[in-house]
């Protein structure tokens, strides 16, 4: 048998809410390659639907979902892959907690806006709708020959996201290393099957040799092909591809989706509370000259309600 780990972030470019990095694994027959995924689930899942479509769509979270739509379109698959892995998700804190085990709670708590909870799940959706999925799925999986191993999360917060930054000053050095983290851990859970990871390429970087020894005790990496469209590298049974587009193969799609669905979720939150507390307020996404239109709307009642700019804002 051979694992295949894909990953994929959503919030890389705004100055508002988190960086949301994922990585989910999945065991395949041995000869399989990341494409194949489609293909053998191909009567449940399309990346490519087309109208009348009735299977799940899973791709890129920027084809699926456009802001301001409802979440069904990330909810439903996202929740569906999820119960495939046993988890009963009632809230964000669950949610929360089952990506990204123990260290989601205190940035998550940390922001006066999550301090009364998280909506129930699904928000958009139905819970007999998402089970139905997921016996779907897991008619279609066991068909393939292929299971779905994991999925792992890091919710990256401003603050934190700022210390980050400060520290390697770079931004493309954080998702590269929350990345990676997320892979090792992966790989330490299934340890004794041949590995290959495919990752979008970060920030225009080429070289990654470096990078994954760094995250692999100083393992010996192996340069096999550096170019604008793709790095590979060999470590071991491991192989890694870091390409333009990793969202066409199904573990970096779905791993886009589930990230894109927690930022959604918490973006949710962050707008609530403050179009609460301020009125007319607009929501906005995050990014760069809507952030800057949210600041300067937010910055006059900052000191009334003791909010930090530097727990809010972040610096790139």
């Amino acid at each position: 048998m051979r694992l295949i780990i894909g990953t994929d972030e959503a919030g890389y470019g705004p100055n508002l809410g988190p960086l949301v990095v994922t990585a989910t694994a999945w065991r395949c027959a041995s000869d399989m390659v990341a494409e194949d995924l489609w293909h053998g689930l191909h009567r449940v899942l399309t990346n490519a639907p087309r109208a009348g479509d009735h299977r799940l769509y899973v791709a890129d979270s920027k084809a699926v979902y456009q802001s301001g739509d409802s979440l069904e379109s990330l909810e439903v698959p996202v929740l569906a892959f999820m119960g495939l892995l046993g988890e009963q998700l009632q809230t964000m804190e669950d949610l929360g907690a089952v990506l990204c085990g123990s260290e989601f709670s205190a940035g998550y708590e940390a922001e006066p806006w999550n301090a009364e909870g998280g909506p129930r799940l699904p928000v958009d959706s139905s819970s007999e709708h998402i089970d139905e999925w997921v016996q779907e799925l897991r008619s279609a999986l066991k068909e393939a020959g292929t299971e779905l191993l994991g999925i792992r999360s890091s919710v990256i917060f401003p603050e934190e996201f700022n210390r980050l930054v400060a520290e390697v000053d770079s931004k493309g050095a954080v998702l590269s290393a929350a990345t990676l983290r997320l892979v090792r851990q992966h790989r330490d859970a299934h340890a004794t099957e041949p590995a290959l990871v495919v990752c979008d390429k970060h920030g225009g970087r080429n070289r990654y040799d470096e990078l994954i020894g760094t995250h692999f005790d100083d393992q010996f990496v192996f340069r096999l092909e550096e170019s604008r469209e793709r790095s590979r590298y060999r470590m071991g049974s491991m192989e890694f591809c870091f390409r333009t587009k990793a969202e066409a193969l199904l573990p970096a799609a779905l791993s886009s989706m589930v990230s894109k669905y927690v930022r959604e979720l918490l973006m949710r939150q962050f707008n609530s509370w403050w179009q609460a507390r301020v009125p007319g307020l607009k929501g906005t996404q995050g990014y760069p000259v809507d952030a800057r239109r949210f600041l300067d709307d937010v910055e006059p009642h900052l000191q009334r309600l003791n909010i930090r700019a530097e727990a809010l804002w972040r610096n790139r």
